[in-house]
């Protein structure tokens, strides 16, 4: 009797530690999407583009490292019909907000170009990601006064073996819905940055 009941406990802590060295080293990366209720919207004057400021938090609740290569934003402007896609092109810090674009000088506000995201396993990383149009368009997206909704993606770092395919899993893309306010294109081209009223956020497959 006392032998099968120290087995069985030696069978139970086998198990505890074969969960336990994979939920810390062993579980695959696991990238979840959040955005806080700040989206803007403004107008790049040095080409006169559409640009989103969407603040972001990519957590890993896996126990291996997980890489963010490329975000990208499909946006519908359900008020005109209008659909187009923007990629993730910078990173934008409080001095962006603080600071403005001044043509005639020369000077522009600090922003660094996106470059792939590494976020360690039971970690995170936050921060603010200014999205553009692959390219000018004449006819822009938003008005004044409409609704939009947007699916924020991320691309993940494909994994090369076979286990890890089979494993792991790719980020939930995220469906937002907002409405975009009243503004001038004039005073966004001058710095001003129209704030989005975000009514939903679903995460979706």
């Amino acid at each position: 009797m006392g032998f099968r009941f120290g087995g069985l406990v030696s069978l139970l802590a086998l198990g505890f530690s074969a969960v336990s060295l994979w939920e810390t080293t062993l579980k695959h990366p696991n990238l979840k999407l959040y955005v806080a209720d700040t989206l803007s919207y403004t107008r790049d004057p040095w080409g006169g583009y559409e640009v989103f400021a969407v603040p972001v938090t990519i957590s890993n609740r896996g126990a291996r490292d997980g890489a963010v290569v490329a975000l990208q934003l499909e946006i519908k402007n359900t008020s005109n019909g209008q659909t187009d896609i923007f990629n993730g092109a910078y990173t934008a810090d409080a001095q962006y907000f603080g600071g403005n674009d001044d043509v005639t000088k020369g000077s522009r506000r600090p922003k660094l170009p996106f470059a792939p995201l590494s976020i360690a396993g039971r970690a995170a990383f936050t921060g603010t990601i200014l999205f553009y149009p692959p390219e000018y368009r004449q006819q822009k997206l938003i008005d004044p006064k409409s609704h939009v909704v947007l699916r924020l993606k991320a691309q993940a770092l494909q994994p090369e073996d076979w286990l890890d395919k089979t494993l792991g899993r790719r980020p939930e893309d995220l469906l937002i819905e907002a409405d975009v306010p009243n503004f001038l294109p004039g005073g966004l081209l001058a710095g001003d940055m129209a704030r989005l009223h975000v009514t939903s956020k679903t995460a979706v497959p």
